[in-house]
């Protein structure tokens, strides 16, 4: 992990527990190990670890953050997947109602609406065409995304329940760790309260002795 160049802010990682730590998740094509290490010391800047647990616990919460933020690009693709579809789906509907009666098979159709799909992603003029054959048929471009999200339903909410198991599990571990700091913050000052009279007893005690 790179150090922070305030000197104020500045943290390592103890030596023993670096091992465990330290390590950056295997990743996917497309992700960086420096992005996730830049993560990891905003994180531990913010958190102080100070104890064995909290360094442990603040690796899983890297892990964590990085899980949440990894399910919420997925969900934008997702959804651009699925609406390369939803045209797909549009522009076969279209060719179904205008050719009615005339004896044309599905496969036919599927294979038409998959090159025109085509066309319209990379030729701007057949796209212009093809949007004005949608629009006679109610096709915008929210209805478009609409139908991707109808199509999509399953896959996203497979990604929302990772996406809220991965919440919590960091919404519980965050706890965990100001829960224990609030409680040892407790137990100190009432330590320092029960050891002030005593304290204070003794310095009493050698002031009378001096005199």
């Amino acid at each position: 992990m790179k150090k922070n160049l305030d000197p104020r802010r500045d943290m390592e990682i103890p030596k023993d527990i670096a091992p465990f730590v330290a390590k950056c998740p295997p990743l996917l094509p497309g992700e960086s190990d420096m992005q996730y290490y830049a993560l990891f010391d905003m994180l531990m800047e913010e958190i102080r670890p100070d104890t064995t647990t909290e360094w442990l616990a603040l690796a899983d919460i890297a892990g964590l953050c990085w899980d949440v933020q990894r399910y919420r690009v997925w969900k934008g693709s997702i959804l651009n997947i699925y609406r390369r579809s939803a045209l797909e789906t549009a522009l076969r509907d279209t060719h179904r109602s205008r050719a009615q009666g005339f004896g044309c098979d599905a496969p036919a159709f599927f294979g038409i609406a998959r090159k025109e799909a085509e066309e319209w992603r990379t030729d701007p003029e057949k796209r212009q065409v093809l949007d004005a054959r949608l629009a006679e048929h109610g096709y915008d471009e929210v209805a478009l995304n609409a139908g991707a999200l109808l199509e999509a339903m399953e896959p996203l909410s497979k990604i929302e329940r990772f996406l809220s198991s991965a919440r919590g599990q960091l919404n519980a571990m965050l706890k965990e760790v100001y829960v224990r700091r609030a409680f040892a913050e407790r137990a100190r000052q009432a330590l320092e309260k029960r050891l002030q009279p005593a304290v204070s007893a003794t310095e009493l005690k050698q002031i009378e002795k001096n005199h």
